[in-house]
């Protein structure tokens, strides 16, 4: 960030970087694996009104592919981006 801005918008950058990373960081990830857990439940408790409660049982197998799906999607998204940025980027 400090070789791509002029002098005077570093700050501004920084800031705008650090609120991408925590957007992009910590709000989808949480979200993702939650919903990679709860696909992998095989036996739910149900309530007398028929409402989904915790899970009892997992298939760890599914958990074990849904996971490790999710982490090596997001390590090869990172490698294209890092690949296209050392492509794409001309110093000043």
């Amino acid at each position: 960030v400090y070789r791509c801005v002029p002098d005077k918008q570093r700050s501004f950058a920084l800031g705008v970087q650090s609120v991408f990373l925590r957007l992009l960081g910590t709000i989808p990830g949480p979200i993702l694996f939650g919903v990679a857990i709860d696909n992998s439940c095989t036996l739910w408790d149900v309530n007398e009104c028929k409402t989904k409660g915790a899970c009892w049982l997992y298939d760890n197998e599914r958990m074990a592919y849904l996971l490790m799906g999710i982490s090596a999607a997001c390590k090869i998204i990172t490698i294209i981006f890092v690949i296209m940025a050392v492509c794409f980027y001309k110093p000043p």
